[in-house]
């Protein structure tokens, strides 16, 4: 526990720094106008679908966003959040929230301090989101995206728009501990199985354990959700 609690601290001292490849999670510490990121270095084509999945556990529903992928000339191409509303996300493509105002999805994703593995796959040609919650379907919905522009920052944490050192921040930093992000340019992937660590199938654009994380003002830690 001491040793645990000590690299933690290690890592916050620093502030800034980089994690070559590696399986272990990151937590975000209050409070959530602060600034605290993750950069995920990869290098993303233009996207007509895309599958996104993760593990995530927290007590906040209002903290700012899971996952967001975006560039200065294409901002806030993708933003995934908690939301306090009913069905329990915010999902933003192409700066617009497909998800305002719809209250039908079952099984939100719950802040209850526990894991749960979250997944997003988008289908430009059906235009459709699905959202999967510890591997069950629990949400679809119509969304008028057909085309998401290649060449953006994958951050972890923050809206890409603040993915800096310094500075007030306009939106709040998510609160809580994520990890095991993995992003594919395609929809069919065994959502069932990675939620139960029953197979290794990693991301096409985004492989947890083997992509290069840039971090700001977060700790990082081993953890087993399954």
């Amino acid at each position: 526990m001491f040793g645990q609690s000590l690299l933690v601290a290690l890592v916050l001292t620093s502030c800034f720094y980089r994690e070559t490849a590696g399986r272990r999670f990151l937590h975000f510490p209050e409070p959530a106008n602060k600034l605290s990121w993750a950069l995920l270095e990869t290098t993303t084509p233009d996207l007509d679908t895309f599958t996104t999945c993760a593990w995530i556990k927290t007590i906040r529903t209002s903290s700012g966003p899971i996952l967001s992928y975006g560039s200065k000339r294409h901002p806030r191409s993708i933003e995934i959040s908690y939301s306090p509303r009913g069905h329990g996300y915010s999902v933003i493509f192409n700066g617009m929230s497909v998800l305002d105002g719809y209250y039908g999805g079952e099984a939100p994703l719950p802040a209850d301090g526990n894991w749960h593995f979250s997944c997003v796959m988008w289908s430009g040609v059906k235009r459709k989101l699905d959202i999967y919650r510890d591997g069950f379907h629990t949400l679809s919905f119509p969304v008028n995206v057909s085309h998401i522009a290649g060449g953006g920052d994958w951050v972890v944490g923050h809206t890409h728009l603040e993915a800096m050192t310094e500075g007030y921040p306009k939106y709040p930093s998510f609160v809580g501990y994520v990890g095991g992000i993995n992003v594919w340019n395609k929809e069919f992937v065994d959502i069932p199985g990675l939620a139960v660590c029953a197979n290794g199938n990693e991301g096409s654009i985004i492989s947890w354990n083997t992509v290069t994380k840039t971090s700001f003002k977060v700790a990082t830690y081993a953890a087993s959700p399954c």
